[in-house]
């Protein structure tokens, strides 16, 4: 375990345009920003610094009724404000400095759901993971495997220390990632179901298309919360998948079902012929009931059943598993260090740990967020900001210029733009396996 100081922090924003619509629940994004962290911490007399980036989604942290996408966007920029602001003098190990500091934060920022209060706190959290990393000259594969960051000391009560030195001692470095591409809501099947308006930028738009470019065979299909319309959509797609020698699915109803028409759902999911491939594919469903509730009701379903939206706290996972949900969600959004404590409760449990998105861009976000789901074993990783968004937007070109060519088996230019480097649905990443979280200061990149 490492202490530190931190010393300073600050944060920006870059623009974010999608390529492509993306629907959250009940609402379709089609701009957004993306915030970009720095911290200076003090560590055994030495100033080093880490960064951190993480795109600030609408009406996903927060989605009470009545508010715009633009409102709920300002409302995370709050948190980052008041925990840029609350970051400096902070002192410990970096589990206690921000366990500190989010629930500082939370109290702070009372009126917000916990999921979108702590959003701040874990960009922070992330910048002060990639400085302790760097102030080690270690990556963070490395740094969690030796518990750099004191969680064994600072564990929550339903783990011992055996279980999370084993859990944390286990992690190996980076390789490949298989990547889960998202089917949104209403995203085109096939080539013919493309519009005029769709991009013409080298890059796949239809769940066709993309098969055909990238190779992947794990998918993450969006569920609306209506069970016939669901029903229909989810034969087209089986229709479409069935070449495929072997495939995968998760479903993701983001909050959109009520315990009693999802039953209905999952009654005709089970008995339908025409689905009977597909529902042997699906790995689980992600989060089908309102975050308000989900935790007071058993998780038990005939498909296994996880949480994500519910996730909003550090004993989240831990409530899960005793109402007898199989699993639940990581993203860095809501904590690389709660990540790590739920990698540990999920092998303590025989649970499920899932890798999700939240549309991470290539850049930055995409290397953290990658780095620590590698480092927390997930079978495949959710990646579809390359997608719907990309292009390392708001970077200068410099600082593209550095990221492909210190990431040449991750990232490669598609007409121009940079882009994942796909092998047979895999994405290299061995290069992350350097000392920092997920990047490397140097010429040209943010400083």
């Amino acid at each position: 375990m490492t202490n530190a100081r931190i010393l300073s922090a600050s944060w920006s924003e870059r623009p974010v345009t999608m390529r492509l619509p993306f629907q959250f629940g009940n609402t379709e994004v089609r701009e957004t920003a993306e915030a970009w962290c720095a911290v200076e911490i003090e560590v055994d007399g030495r100033r080093v610094r880490g960064a951190s980036a993480q795109l600030m989604v609408p009406r996903w942290f927060d989605k009470r009724p009545g508010l715009s996408n633009a409102e709920t966007i300002d409302a995370l920029r709050a948190t980052v404000h008041a925990a840029v602001d609350a970051a400096p003098d902070r002192r410990g190990s970096a589990l206690a400095i921000t366990r500190e500091l989010r629930q500082d934060v939370i109290r702070a920022e009372s009126a917000l759901p916990a999921l979108a209060a702590g959003f701040g706190p874990a960009l922070v959290e992330m910048a002060l993971v990639d400085a302790l990393c760097r102030a080690a000259g270690l990556p963070f594969w490395k740094a969690a495997a030796a518990d750099l960051f004191g969680l064994v000391d600072g564990r929550p009560e339903d783990l011992t220390a055996r279980a999370l030195t084993a859990s944390l001692s286990a992690i190996r470095a980076p390789r490949r990632i298989t990547v889960r591409h998202t089917v949104g809501f209403d995203a085109p099947l096939t080539r013919d179901a493309v519009g005029p308006d769709a991009p013409r930028d080298g890059l796949p738009v239809s769940l066709e298309e993309v098969i055909a470019r990238t190779g992947v065979s794990a998918f993450k299909i969006k569920l609306k919360g209506d069970p016939q319309a669901d029903l229909a959509r989810l034969r087209a797609i089986a229709g479409l998948l069935e070449p495929l020698a072997d495939y995968t699915a998760t479903l993701d109803a983001n909050e959109q079902y009520a315990p009693a028409t999802f039953g209905d759902f999952l009654a005709v999911l089970d008995e339908d012929p025409a689905l009977g491939r597909l529902r042997r594919a699906v790995r689980f469903v992600e989060q089908p009931f309102a975050r308000e509730t989900a935790l007071d009701m058993e998780g038990g379903a005939p498909l296994p059943l996880v949480i994500d939206e519910s996730d909003d706290r550090e004993d989240a996972f831990a409530r899960a598993l005793e109402r007898g949900w199989a699993g639940t969600s990581i993203k860095s959004c809501k904590g690389v260090l709660r990540a790590l404590l739920n990698k540990a409760r999920a092998e303590a449990a025989g649970a499920i740990l899932s890798g999700e998105d939240l549309t991470c861009q290539p850049g930055l976000c995409w290397q953290q967020d990658t780095a620590m789901a590698a480092a927390c074993g997930v079978r495949d990783i959710e990646r579809n900001g390359h997608h719907f968004g990309g292009g390392m937007q708001g970077s200068s070109e410099a600082e593209t210029s550095a990221r492909l060519e210190l990431h040449p088996d991750i990232y490669t230019r598609i007409d121009g733009r940079p882009s994942l480097r796909f092998d047979s649905g895999e994405v290299r990443i061995g290069s992350l396996d350097r000392p920092g979280f997920g990047h490397v200061f140097a010429a040209g990149t943010i400083d």
